[in-house]
């Protein structure tokens, strides 16, 4: 689930300034969320994308947020002009660990070093990654919800999702990444060629399930790699970088929803927004884990209704908030939900950003 280079990605196929056509020819977005915030992208864990490091891959959340946190502080101080703007940590699908554990370090750096301040005002998370324990478990109810299975093929996801919660609570990390990995194997040996991102999709081309050839030749071609500055590294794109995602294999069933109260707490608004055609990182788990997580206004959140929420008089989703937080079920998007719905995810991240309710 460790995107490798996830970020390239994300500028150029959802929400950064251009697009990339068949040509290797740059096309303005016209939806790129540029048009009114600035945008700073990394590719992360190093090893991704092209970082790269001359010792091992960091291999948790803690190495993550200890990098991170250095860069922001380094970069503002280089840049000082950026250095009092409003900052917002916003990821998708593994960013539901790297933004919970990055916005953490960053509160915590502010408690001990005022003086290299950043000014956190909000989070969010698009088809998260968040919480494995219950996510997993929410594999089954959406798959037989949207008939990707049948009834006994449920029971027997039941049966593994069992296996899957023992193995987490008991800490054998190891045989749970196997374990609950085969939950996602039951449906898909009913379903067959099913777009695990996007259930209205086959997959085409597999392993992905999406066409990232246009970016992937733009990125390796030798003029943009030198005009970038990284061509002298020898560094060839992929979309997916196996060593660092096998270096992530205890992480991934690791929760991260724990961080998360903290920054409520402390008056940062959170955001999770799932498009509801996902399988892999769906709607149901996220509502689940976002109304199971424990803070002060736990109680009046579970108790707020979903509520549609349209965009130019269309509904766009449901929406629910309360103190600081809200939860987006988007329609008729999958797992990169920038990518199917634009206009409607540049309302979210208005939101966001401003803080005014659905």
């Amino acid at each position: 689930m460790v995107q490798a280079a996830l970020l390239s990605l994300l500028f150029f196929f959802e929400n950064g300034p251009y697009t990339v056509d068949g040509n290797e020819n740059l096309i303005p977005n016209p939806y790129g969320w540029n048009k009114f915030v600035n945008l700073l992208y990394v590719d992360q864990p190093v090893g991704t994308g092209f970082s790269y490091a001359n010792s091992d891959y960091v291999h948790d959340e803690a190495h993550v947020g200890v990098e991170m946190y250095t860069f922001l502080v380094r970069f503002l101080e280089k840049y000082p002009q950026y250095a009092k703007l409003d900052f917002y940590v916003v990821g998708e699908s593994y960013g539901g660990h790297y933004v919970p554990t990055v916005a953490d370090y960053i509160q915590k750096g502010n408690a001990i070093n005022p003086q290299t301040h950043i000014n956190l005002k909000g989070i969010g998370i698009g088809n998260g990654w968040v919480d494995p324990l219950v996510q997993y478990g929410s594999y089954g109810p959406f798959s037989y919800e949207n008939n990707l299975i049948d009834r006994n093929t449920y029971s027997a996801m039941n049966a593994t999702y069992k296996q899957c919660v023992q193995l987490i609570n008991t800490g054998d990390y190891d045989d749970a990444e196997q374990v609950c990995g085969g939950i996602m194997e039951d449906v898909l040996e009913y379903a067959g060629n099913l777009n695990v991102y996007n259930i209205d999709l086959q997959c085409v081309p597999p392993p992905l399930c999406y066409d990232f050839t246009n970016i992937t030749n733009y990125l390796n071609d030798p003029a943009v790699q030198k005009k970038l500055g990284v061509y002298s590294q020898g560094i060839q794109w992929q979309t997916c970088n196996y060593e660092v995602n096998s270096a992530f294999g205890i992480d991934v069933i690791e929760s991260f929803r724990y961080e998360i109260p903290s920054l409520l707490n402390a008056g940062i608004r959170v955001v999770i927004y799932n498009g509801d055609l996902d399988l892999i990182c769906n709607w149901v788990g996220g509502k689940m884990w976002a109304e199971g997580m424990n803070w002060s206004g736990k109680q009046h959140f579970v108790a707020a209704p979903m509520k549609g929420w349209n965009v130019n008089g269309v509904p766009a989703g449901q929406s629910k908030t309360y103190g600081g937080f809200t939860f987006v079920r988007v329609y008729q998007a999958g797992h990169m939900v920038p990518h199917d719905q634009p206009a409607n995810v540049l309302q979210i991240l208005s939101h966001v950003v401003t803080g005014k309710p659905f």
